[in-house]
């Protein structure tokens, strides 16, 4: 019945039911194209059945640079921008709707056999190690400002899959990373044993999927409070967990 209910929602608003372009970077389990290169990953099962218990079309595109998505959100080549922390300058071109629908926990990743060499309680303590960033990624403002700081090594690349990859064959001592992707990764790509995290998180975020500016029309708020609500509907029935356990994901409530 609450389907019907949202579907009526959006027909009394005439809301018209276009395409909606939905953008993301590649992160394994999360947004990946398989070997058909169709997508797949947890993302783009909850966006999937979001919008088609909405009765909204949709087609999935996924890119291997977060700085084409940024640019593609600007310009309007997407309706909406998958898994995005909240970030006041990401408003100007970003619209946020009220429901996260994951929880993002980052944690500096080292090789094993560091992981008693190398501690993190401040940023500062990080100094005398090479640090992998990722381009265009939300990390914290304080880790953000150290990047033109000389006191620090810092290492910057456009793929964030790679991380991992470079601190095996120890290019860079350290590299934050959200643990869901990361532990995902270690697995698709037989890690286990040889890498593992800092204890302190750099941070814990809800991630939300955002509607782009540049693209918005008077119907883009009756379909954003449609989504919340069938996003919160998932969240109470056990619905969203059931799609993380589906990916083998652990589940924080967003």
């Amino acid at each position: 019945m609450r389907v019907i209910y949202l579907f009526l929602m959006l027909f009394s608003f005439g809301l018209p039911a276009k395409t909606l372009v939905i953008c993301g970077t590649i992160e394994p389990h999360l947004k990946y194209l398989d070997q058909d290169l169709q997508p797949r990953g947890l993302d783009i099962e909850i966006v999937t059945t979001i919008f088609s218990a909405l009765g909204v079309p949709t087609r999935i595109e996924l890119f291997d640079s977060g700085a084409r998505l940024t640019r593609n959100a600007k310009t309007g080549a997407c309706h909406i921008v998958m898994t995005h922390s909240h970030k006041a300058e990401r408003e100007r071109y970003l619209i946020y709707p009220q429901q996260a629908h994951i929880r993002h926990s980052w944690h500096f990743f080292v090789r094993k056999a560091d992981l008693m060499k190398i501690r993190y309680e401040t940023l500062a303590d990080l100094k005398p190690w090479r640090i992998g960033l990722t381009r265009d990624y939300a990390y914290t403002p304080e880790l953000t400002a150290i990047i033109q700081d000389p006191a620090y090594h810092i290492q910057e690349i456009p793929l964030n899959q790679l991380q991992l990859r470079k601190l095996l064959a120890g290019r860079i001592d350290t590299v934050p990373m959200p643990l869901l992707a990361a532990f995902a990764q270690i697995r698709d790509e037989g890690l286990e044993g040889k890498l593992d995290y800092l204890p302190k998180p750099l941070k814990s975020s809800p991630y939300f999927n955002t509607w782009a500016r540049a693209t918005a029309d008077k119907d883009t708020p009756t379909q954003m409070a449609a989504y919340d609500t069938e996003l919160l509907r998932m969240k109470r029935d056990g619905s969203l967990k059931a799609l993380y356990d589906q990916h083998g994901i652990p589940y924080i409530e967003p």
